[in-house]
């Protein structure tokens, strides 16, 4: 599920720390949303899609702003291949 991917690569940079705060942060909605997202296999609304690209870009060109070191800048990449990944799934739901 490309939400948990997303998560996942976000948790691993430290970006984030939980689901709790990934679904409110990132997702714009209630903090159970990622839990229930996965227990139910719902794949996300476009409406989420484009709150966490939008979130993706705005914090990727903030980060990469600031980067001073090998490892920021690679997160910042890190985070604009990301929003890539979501991108392409709102593409292919606004079809």
């Amino acid at each position: 599920m490309l939400l948990e991917k997303v998560y996942g690569e976000l948790r691993d940079m430290w970006m984030v720390e939980s689901q709790y705060e990934f679904s409110r942060f990132w997702l714009g909605q209630s903090r159970s949303y990622m839990s229930c997202a996965k227990a139910r296999q719902r794949p996300p609304s476009l409406l989420v899609l484009m709150r966490l690209s939008n979130r993706l870009a705005s914090i990727s060109a903030k980060y990469a702003a600031v980067a001073t070191t090998e490892m920021e800048l690679a997160n910042a990449h890190k985070l604009r291949e990301l929003n890539g990944m979501v991108g392409e799934a709102v593409g292919r739901q606004a079809v």
